[in-house]
């Protein structure tokens, strides 16, 4: 069951140099690591070399939205419709997966539908955006309604065995 919303949720994403230097130290500490492995060199440098393309990608595609299916804003209109735009244009209007870390500081937003080939999150950090905290409020709202909803059906069930 669904309730409409008083105000409907726009978010457009911005490229964030927080994520980018997150992003830039982990595979800088993954390096260090793989460095300090007693290995061969060229299983070294592989593996560095993977770990390079790798977050470049992920930087390209999470921190500065410059690839085309990066995510370019997330929408919540009055009705409870989730629909995510990326960068060229394309609306979709997914489904909330279970795995949806919401906090005060980190949102991680993964969504499912059938027409996606992958399922790419939106990552968004905590800021003192308006919009931000009602979207951390929804998303909490609506990932416990399943659960009422089932613990109501217990409930009745537990009844009508009694």
């Amino acid at each position: 069951m669904r309730h409409e919303l008083l105000q409907p949720i726009h978010i457009k994403l911005l490229p964030s140099t927080l994520l980018l230097g997150l992003l830039l130290a982990i595979s800088m500490v993954a390096c260090a690591v793989i460095v300090s492995l007693p290995i061969t060199l060229y299983f070294k440098l592989a593996i560095i070399a993977l770990i390079f393309v790798s977050s470049v990608y992920f930087i390209c595609r999470d921190a500065l939205l410059l690839l085309p299916w990066s995510w370019q804003s997330v929408n919540v209109d009055s009705k409870s419709q989730l629909t995510l735009i990326n960068q060229l244009g394309q609306q979709y209007q997914p489904n909330l997966a279970g795995d949806t870390f919401v906090n005060a500081n980190l949102l991680i937003l993964n969504v499912k539908r059938d027409g996606f080939k992958l399922n790419l999150p939106v990552i968004l950090l905590g800021n003192e955006d308006e919009d931000l905290r009602r979207l951390r409020v929804w998303l909490i709202w609506v990932k416990h309604q399943p659960q009422l909803a089932t613990s109501r059906q217990d409930l009745a069930a537990d009844a009508a065995l009694d």
